[in-house]
């Protein structure tokens, strides 16, 4: 394809904009004065070495490099000891990697909040939109036209049940014959749902003096405004790198 000299301008001017915002996000996350405070468990977390789904870490890569860029990818990545994912994403298969862990995943997860801070916050959560995508548009295949515009005429409490139930789904098939259990609930709690993670890839291994699984904030939004249409509050409540036995996030039932 021939680009004229402003197509290349305008182009560049794009490539820099982004740096540029990039890099303003970060330094006001610095500049913050409520630091996020994020490092190592010393204990063993058991979680850490379950494999990742191939497809899971791709996505979530993706997404990434989408919304911070790619030279600040290869920074997170550099800074996680992950450089060989540089330009080297692995496959879309939805199979469970035999080279990188949840562990990995957390590391990526929780150094992209910690660089960012809560200054970014929103952005990280878009990440999380960002990454959903693709499984969504997969879910898609096996989800008829029929099925879906039927589930949308159910009431927005069954709604939110019939996503969470698809995801904990997902995740079961991922894990089935691997030894490792699916170790999601979902819990009806009065006017909320609750998603409950026993084993969450957003914080394996880390110790963080608050919730720090924004990315998989952003992956529920998502998830349910493919199939709703409709927007809902999805907050985390519990979190294990502050000492909580599951990652947990409550959805209000009501619509925003």
């Amino acid at each position: 394809m021939d680009c004229s000299h402003t197509d290349i301008v305008d182009i560049f001017s794009e490539f820099i904009k982004g740096m540029n915002n990039s890099s303003n996000l970060a330094a006001q996350a610095l500049d913050s004065p409520k630091q996020l405070k994020i490092s190592n468990k010393e204990q063993l977390d058991a979680a850490r070495n379950r494999p990742v789904p191939e497809t899971y870490m791709r996505w979530t890569l993706a997404a990434i490099e989408e919304v911070i860029g790619t030279a600040s990818l290869e920074s997170i990545l550099s800074k996680t000891n992950l450089e060989r994912l540089i330009d080297n994403y692995p496959p879309a298969n939805p199979t469970l990697s035999s080279n990188l862990t949840v562990g990995d995943h957390a590391n990526i997860c929780s150094e992209v909040v910690r660089t960012y801070g809560y200054v970014g916050k929103q952005e990280v959560i878009r990440i999380g939109r960002l990454g959903a995508k693709p499984a969504l548009e997969t879910q898609g295949k096996f989800f008829n036209f029929a099925a879906r515009k039927a589930a949308k005429l159910l009431p927005s409490s069954m709604q939110i049940k019939t996503v969470l139930e698809s995801m904990q789904s997902d995740v079961k098939k991922l894990y089935a014959g691997s030894g490792y259990s699916s170790d999601i609930t979902i819990e009806n709690r009065g006017n909320k749902w609750a998603y409950i993670d026993e084993s969450c890839a957003c914080c394996a291994g880390k110790v963080s003096n608050d919730y720090i699984c924004w990315i998989w904030n952003g992956t529920l939004e998502e998830s349910l405004h493919w199939l709703t249409d409709k927007e809902f509050k999805v907050e985390q409540v519990e979190c294990r790198a502050m000492g909580d036995e599951t990652c947990t996030w409550e959805i209000d039932k009501a619509t925003l």
